[in-house]
């Protein structure tokens, strides 16, 4: 039969289901929180990009319209 030593050696190589099932939705949790994150970030960086193309077409026209005579 299974001893309690059994039961104790069993439980250093072995990790319980409840133990595992914990880590598991902490792993999921942080990635959860990654992953809104990186949809902040995304969103920020489509506007930074929209904003300097439109200060470059700015500046490309100024530029145009400086050398072509304004």
């Amino acid at each position: 039969m299974i001893d309690e030593n059994d039961i104790h050696r069993l439980d250093e190589i072995y990790v319980r289901k409840d133990d595992c099932n914990n880590i598991q939705n902490a792993v999921d949790k942080k990635l959860s929180n990654d992953s809104t994150r990186f949809a902040v970030l995304e969103y920020q960086q489509k506007v930074n990009n929209w904003l300097t193309t439109a200060i470059a077409g700015g500046i490309v026209a100024l530029v145009i319209k400086v050398f072509l005579g304004g």
